[in-house]
């Protein structure tokens, strides 16, 4: 599998770190999504549509076990992209979301992101 051409994404107070796990692109996040994670976070999943095609992953996995917020709008920012992905054919690779069910907005907001297209999406606590 060729490099990882994603790089880390730092700002204050949130950060999103990728990493390759064989078939499986890991973007993991810390912090909190508020207001002035919108806009990097909306770019970034752009470039991890772009990468995850590039190398052929089979899942796009996103840890989100250290990330105690997220608000709306970064919430949109995913709703834009699962129905990107989804509406492809074929499907290039499928999503799942790893939370932690120790935040109960996650359980919520996470169940909201699977139903939106349950044949691509999936979610573990």
């Amino acid at each position: 599998m060729p490099d990882l051409g994603l790089t880390p994404s730092i700002h204050p107070g949130f950060a999103l770190s990728p990493r390759v796990d064989g078939p499986i692109l890991i973007v993991q996040f810390t912090g909190n999504a508020d207001m002035d994670a919108v806009a990097p976070l909306a770019a970034y999943l752009r470039q991890v549509h772009t990468e995850a095609c590039l190398l052929g992953v089979q899942e796009v996995k996103f840890d989100l076990c250290d990330l105690y917020f997220m608000n709306s709008s970064c919430f949109k920012s995913f709703v834009t992209w699962i129905e990107r992905v989804s509406s492809l054919t074929p499907k290039p690779y499928r999503i799942k979301f790893a939370g932690n069910a120790k935040l109960h907005w996650q359980r919520r907001s996470l169940e909201a992101l699977r139903r939106l297209a349950e044949n691509v999406v999936t979610v573990e606590q």
